[in-house]
């Protein structure tokens, strides 16, 4: 127990330490400087910031959130970014263990945390980042294809197939949904870096348990959103859309939980994506006719959080 504890002690300092250089990441990427060059620095008052302001957390903690130079309040992203790295590769660790996947796993989450920060703080996803994800999904897939093939001598396509179909419905499902909005609302009901993602999970996870995330990250946009849209379908008297949405939930609910094969995992999924496509087309709808009503969230954030949830749990 105690060797335990000390391993997952020092994977969790390795995710604090990668949390903090994610930080740069995200940062960078928004303000298009290098990752490598210059130095850290405070953005408010440029100043080089010493080894010891770098300690992740601790140095948040230590300096009070605020810049050891000019005193500006520090970002609480910070500390955030860094303590959900550190837990994301416990947790990662705990169920994959000294394999090569772990590493795979540990990258992957690291692209998707990044992703996700970009979303939320300016609502952008990179395409460096997304074709990153989408090349580290389909380097799992082969390199699980490899580990089954030296364990059983024996080749299999059913992985690569499986991650194939899953990039290719995943775009198919997101452009789907989002071109919707030009025929309803003028616009795209999701922006094309929330494509790039279901791509990427499509090709980490494959197929079928796509499908399930994408569910589940419908629900988990809905319950992030639910008390700001619910308000407003009740204040407009939308009952079709809430009718709509509740069915959904329940359905989405319903197909993660059953564990359906064959012929009626198919159908199953069909109707899921069906009644998502008329949700997505009733809200548009009704942003339409609402302007004033519309509140936009990135569905992005949504996707990574389902995609982190499938992965330790799927």
């Amino acid at each position: 127990m105690a060797l335990l504890i000390a391993i997952l002690t020092f994977v969790f300092i390795i995710g604090l330490c990668i949390g903090s250089f994610l930080n740069v990441v995200i940062l960078r990427a928004l303000s298009e400087e290098s990752i490598v060059f210059p130095a850290s620095k405070c953005p408010k008052c440029q100043n080089p910031l010493k080894w010891w302001h770098n300690i992740p957390v601790l140095s948040y903690i230590l300096l009070g959130g605020k810049c050891a130079f000019c005193k500006e309040k520090i970002s609480i992203q910070y500390p955030i970014i860094e303590l959900i790295t550190g837990i994301i590769f416990v947790l990662i660790f705990l169920k994959f263990g000294f394999i090569a996947e772990t590493l795979f796993m540990w990258a992957i989450a690291s692209v998707m945390i990044a992703m996700a920060g970009t979303d939320i703080r300016e609502k952008v996803v990179f395409d460096a980042h997304t074709y990153t994800f989408i090349g580290l999904g389909f380097l799992n897939t082969l390199y699980l294809t490899g580990a089954y093939y030296f364990a059983s001598h024996e080749f299999t396509w059913a992985l690569i197939i499986s991650s194939l179909i899953g990039a290719v419905l995943g775009a198919v499902i997101m452009e789907i949904c989002a071109r919707s909005g030009y025929l309803i609302a003028g616009t795209r009901a999701f922006g094309e870096g929330d494509t790039f993602i279901a791509i990427g999970l499509g090709a980490l996870l494959g197929w079928k348990i796509l499908l399930i995330t994408l569910a589940m990250s419908v629900i988990i946009q809905v319950i992030a959103f639910l008390p700001i849209f619910i308000k407003g379908l009740i204040t407009n008297k939308d009952w079709k859309t809430l009718v709509s949405f509740l069915l959904f939930i329940a359905y989405a609910c319903g197909f993660c939980l059953l564990k359906l094969e064959g012929t009626l995992y198919i159908a199953g999924a069909i109707l899921l994506t069906v009644l998502g496509i008329l949700c997505c087309v009733f809200i548009l709808k009704g942003l339409r006719e609402n302007p004033q009503n519309r509140t936009y969230m990135p569905f992005g954030p949504a996707m990574v959080l389902a995609g982190l949830i499938a992965i330790l749990l799927l």
